[in-house]
């Protein structure tokens, strides 16, 4: 075990024990899991009931979408690195699930937040505690001895980068975006667009 998983699972500094540090995950976890779906369901989407109910469905099913994307990536990793727990007690160490997932949510909140018209002095505080809530699942998992730094580092980078990636893409970004995605369906396949500008 290397010498930050031993001093930060000796000394638990944040948490102070191990039921408090599970404890504390759940509440961060299910926090930014409904923060996620309230920030979907409260940005603007049209005053036609018929439109609004249209953004509203595309808008939960791509961030749904990024979610799993998160995900199935984390597990696919999980299976091809086999890498066993600093505690021993599987193979299933690298990336961090509960961190890319709490990262995943707060990622989602954020750019929703983007989206809602509320004052920057309120929006800039609540996206900033998102980040301390996922950061605090992070620490748990390493706290508690299930996660060297690199898998939460990993996971988190995952979560974030992986979910803004499924979120701007598939709901648009500005115009004046150096970023584009589209997906085309064909009668013979799909054509896909991928675009950076520098």
């Amino acid at each position: 075990m290397a010498m930050t998983e031993r001093w930060a699972t000796r000394h638990r500094p944040i948490y102070g024990s191990e039921d408090t540090a599970n404890n504390m995950r759940d509440i961060f976890s299910t926090s930014l899991k409904i923060e996620a779906l309230l920030t979907a369901l409260a940005t603007p989407s049209g005053k036609d009931p018929k439109e609004w109910a249209l953004a509203k469905a595309k808008g939960l099913v791509v961030e749904w979408g990024a979610v799993w994307a998160t995900s199935e990536t984390t597990g696919l990793l999980k299976n091809t690195t086999d890498r066993t727990r600093p505690d021993g007690s599987d193979k299933e160490s690298f990336p961090s699930a509960s961190t890319s997932q709490a990262f995943s949510y707060a990622t989602l909140s954020n750019r929703n937040l983007e989206s809602i018209d509320i004052p920057s002095g309120l929006r800039v505080p609540i996206q900033v505690s998102n980040i301390v809530m996922a950061t605090g699942v992070a620490w748990q998992r390493l706290e508690n001895n299930k996660h060297f730094p690199s898998d939460i580092i990993a996971g988190a980078a995952i979560g974030n980068f992986l979910t803004a990636f499924v979120h701007d893409a598939f709901l648009g970004l500005p115009e004046d975006s150096r970023f584009g995605f589209v997906i085309l369906p064909l009668k013979s396949g799909v054509i896909t667009d991928l675009r950076f500008a520098f």
